[in-house]
């Protein structure tokens, strides 16, 4: 018996552009790119 939806229905829609893991994923690389930034180019303490 054939399915009621035809070929077209059922395709899969390619992948958002911007989804929540990937946004998560970029937060943390940058997050931790500024810290050693800043980690590196902290002015040393002089005594």
């Amino acid at each position: 018996m054939r399915d009621v939806l035809s070929d077209l229905e059922t395709e899969e829609e390619p992948p958002a552009r911007f989804n929540r893991r990937r946004l998560i994923r970029w937060a943390a690389i940058l997050t931790v790119g500024t810290l050693v930034m800043l980690f590196f180019w902290q002015d040393p303490l002089y005594p």
